[in-house]
């Protein structure tokens, strides 16, 4: 058993804490190589922690087969042991932060399909207001497995797999089925889905394939009439290239003039987009202000 001393951690607690960091490690980067080398330390190292603290609980802590790790469950409740230490760690970092005027870095990562159908709006005014705030935006082509504190904010197609993370915002944009004008100069317009896939190569994000697959009985329909990606704006392009018949949100098509709009298609599909932000920060006023800022730019969508 773990006996914490009363004024002051002793020697065996600090190495239970090195052990409870690295078995945190091992699980947030899928196995010891990455754990290792983001930690800046050894796999023998990383061991040796690991190895103290499992003799203290006296039960395994990780078991590997095929060369992967992975944790026992008394290992995961050690992680989530780890995981509160952890977050609580953060909030020492933060404080500072959230007694600090609104100046600052606010590190943002914007899918580039949702940078392309939101409007700047009153930009002017806001960096005017909050003149000390510094913006680092970067436009990302896809959004998927959001892991780390690289930025603050994030505006994605894709929910975020991190509990870590929160949705503070979301907005549908309806979605339809396009061509190039030029693809309908060499190809008759098609008349629904059951045509498309005939006649037709169907291009869209792979998010929507069971929704596709659920529409029609799709076991009668050739593979070869699907191009599949995890991004709207691969679609849009391959659709601009004359690849065929793309479903896309429509706000998002607006933006390109050669794309025609195959209005006789019904498509209830919606692609939402989402403000995504971290637990611990979402809070401190430089990043509070942007996310207002960003929750505005969504409604006006």
């Amino acid at each position: 058993m773990i006996e914490w001393g009363i004024n002051m951690l002793n020697k065996k607690d600090l190495a239970n804490l090195e052990g409870l960091f690295m078995l945190y490690a091992v699980k947030t980067n899928d196995g010891k190589v990455m754990a290792a080398k983001n930690m800046n330390t050894s796999i023998d190292t990383l061991n040796k922690y690991i190895d103290i603290l499992e003799r203290e609980l006296g039960s395994p802590l990780i078991t590997v087969n095929d060369r992967r790790c992975s944790l026992t469950d008394f290992g995961e409740k050690a992680f989530s042991i780890a995981e509160q230490i952890i977050n609580n760690l953060k909030q020492v970092s933060y404080l500072k932060e959230r007694e600090k005027a609104v100046k600052g870095e606010v590190r943002i990562a914007c899918d580039r399909c949702i940078k392309n159908i939101l409007s700047f709006n009153c930009l002017e005014n806001f960096l005017n207001k909050y003149s000390d705030i510094s913006l680092s935006i970067d436009a990302c082509d896809s959004l998927q497995n959001i892991k780390e504190n690289k930025y603050d904010l994030y505006l994605s197609y894709n929910l975020p797999s991190n509990k870590n993370l929160v949705v503070l915002s979301s907005k549908d944009s309806p979605c339809g089925f396009f061509s190039s004008s030029e693809y309908l100069t060499h190809h008759s317009a098609p008349k629904n889905l059951e045509d498309i896939l005939l006649h037709h190569r169907l291009i869209l994000n792979r998010c929507w394939l069971e929704h596709i697959q659920n529409q029609i009985n799709y076991s009668f329909y050739p593979a070869k009439g699907l191009c599949l990606t995890n991004s709207h704006l691969i679609v849009s392009d391959i659709v601009n290239a004359n690849g065929g018949i793309g479903i896309l949100p429509l706000k998002l098509a607006q933006k390109f003039p050669n794309l025609v709009f195959l209005s006789q298609i019904d498509c209830n599909l919606c692609a939402k987009a989402y403000l995504i932000s971290h637990k611990e920060t979402k809070d401190i006023p430089r990043i509070r202000v942007v996310i207002d800022y960003y929750k505005n730019l969504l409604k006006a969508v």
